[in-house]
């Protein structure tokens, strides 16, 4: 395991990236300790983040505080000018 909390919030990251295809979503690290934040469209693809968290921070608890934030349909037909 690593001691360095930039290295692993950047390790993390990527691991967010790549395989939840996610780039929106915060990793902190502190006192041993990952935290999700951001906001995602779906309860599945909070769990996903989570999980691919989990994969990369090397036995270390993980706080998801993502929101999941759905996505709403137009209100109208937008006009642009």
């Amino acid at each position: 395991m690593t001691d360095q909390p930039d290295y692993l919030e950047a390790h993390i990251s990527e691991r967010l990236a790549t395989r939840a295809h996610e780039l929106g979503i915060r990793v902190d690290v502190r006192d041993d300790v990952v935290y999700l934040h951001g906001e995602v469209v779906s309860d599945d693809q909070r769990r996903e983040l989570e999980e691919a968290a989990r994969e990369a921070a090397e036995g270390r608890e993980i706080h998801n505080e993502v929101s999941v934030v759905p996505v709403r349909a137009p209100d109208g037909e937008e006009t642009l000018s």
